[in-house]
Formats: C-alpha cells, sequence, structure tokens
C-alpha cells in the first residue's frame, strides 16, 4: 500500500471517530443528591399521555408528557404535572434531539423536575432526572432504575456504581433512593 494511501485512510478513520464523538449530547453528571437539590418537583406518578406539538411561531416541535401524580416527596402537590422538552413528531415532521427521553403510556416514573414555564415543568439534568419504576411481581415493592438514554456521554459519571447510583440493573428500593437523593435519614 502507497503512503499517501495510509495516510488517508488513518485521517479517514480519525474523522470518524471525531464525528461519532462530536454527535453525541455531552451532560456534567448529576449525582441523585444534585438532583435532589436542584430540583423544585421530585414526584412518582403514571404516564397518561404523550403529545408533540408546533410552537406557536411554528419553529419547534416539543412533546408535552402528562403524568399524573401518585406521591410528592418534594414542592407543591399536582394531581396531573405537564412534562415538556424539545423533539417529537408532528404529522410527518420528526425532530429528533439526541438524549431526549423516550416516554410510555402506563409507565410508572419517579421525576426530578424544574419550572419550564405556566404549569410545565422539563426534567432536571436534561435527561438524568427521569427514573424508572419496577415492581416486584410477587410483594409489589417498588424499585427504582436508571433510564437508558441513548447518544449522551455523561460528564464526570462514576467509573463504579455506588449504593445510591442506579445502573439500569440493581434494584434500589424507592424509599431509600428518594430519602438518599433529597438529604433524608
Amino acid at each position: 500500500m502507497k503512503p499517501y494511501v495510509k495516510v488517508l485512510a488513518c485521517v479517514s478513520i480519525l474523522v470518524a471517530g471525531v464525528v461519532a464523538v462530536a454527535s453525541a449530547t455531552q451532560l456534567a453528571y448529576l449525582t441523585p443528591q444534585e438532583l435532589g437539590q436542584q430540583s423544585e418537583l421530585v414526584f412518582r406518578g403514571k404516564v397518561v399521555s404523550v403529545n408533540s406539538y408546533w410552537n406557536d411561531k411554528h419553529t419547534k416541535v416539543f412533546t408535552r408528557t402528562r403524568v399524573a401524580v401518585d406521591e410528592t416527596y418534594k414542592g407543591s402537590s399536582w394531581a396531573v404535572v405537564d412534562v415538556v422538552q424539545l423533539g417529537g413528531t408532528v404529522g410527518k415532521v420528526k425532530v429528533t434531539v439526541q438524549g431526549t427521553l423516550q416516554w410510555n403510556v402506563g409507565e410508572e416514573v419517579l421525576l426530578f423536575a424544574e419550572s419550564y414555564d405556566a404549569g410545565s415543568f422539563q426534567v432536571s439534568g436534561f435527561s438524568q432526572g427521569k427514573f424508572g419504576i419496577k415492581r416486584d411481581s410477587r410483594t409489589g415493592a417498588a424499585y427504582v432504575q436508571a433510564p437508558q438514554v441513548e447518544g449522551v456521554t455523561l460528564l464526570g459519571a462514576p467509573s463504579v456504581q455506588g449504593p445510591i447510583q442506579t445502573s439500569g440493573t440493581e434494584r434500589v428500593p424507592l424509599e431509600v433512593f428518594v430519602n438518599q437523593a433529597l438529604g433524608r435519614r
């Protein structure tokens, strides 16, 4: 192989790697305690609807997720909370934002939220403040599970998971997780 072909091949591989890394959303990792401190509202509930829509100027697509609140751990009590995020599908237009959350009607979630606008909230830490709730089929006990978000690199995330962090596979009891995240004993 000629030297310039080797150089060109190496440069191509390097550029492809840089493009792949650059396309990922990068977020500063927030511990559950940091999420608890910065969040105005922390609650558990079930997703009742997911709808995408254009903003008033017809320049951006947003998704509004309605969550029926079962229990509030921090902040004012709400019967239903509207969670807004950028991106979604309206008609034939699909706007994709790397790192945004997926929502499913009927899923049970623990949310750390901040005010977005009058009467609606956004998930704290972009996508880090949404945790799935899984139930033990025998006892009904609730366990917290970290979200699996595509296209996100968490800068400064610990390489070893501690007792309050969830890797998606370990079972952390909901009450233990909430109490530690909110600094309660």
